[in-house]
């Protein structure tokens, strides 16, 4: 298990009040935003390994759909 879900694990057990339960959720979305920037990425790199251009291109888009719906990745 990497660092940032050990991390958000803890704070979870902590959980007393609603307001801590907003603060996890705000955690869990920054992870899962970094999760996904790192996902684009990788993917990204495949293309350009494998050299297709197509691919690289729907992965350029997504990544743009994906940062202006959800914020930035």
């Amino acid at each position: 298990m990497n660092d940032d879900l050990l991390i958000l694990l803890n704070r979870l057990k902590s959980v007393k009040s609603l307001d801590d339960l907003t603060d996890v959720k705000e955690l869990g979305d920054s992870i899962l935003r970094k999760e996904k920037r790192r996902a684009l990425l990788t993917l990204l790199a495949i293309a350009e390994e494998i050299d297709n251009e197509e691919i690289m291109e729907s992965i350029e888009k997504l990544s743009g759909y994906v940062s202006k719906t959800k914020g930035n990745l």
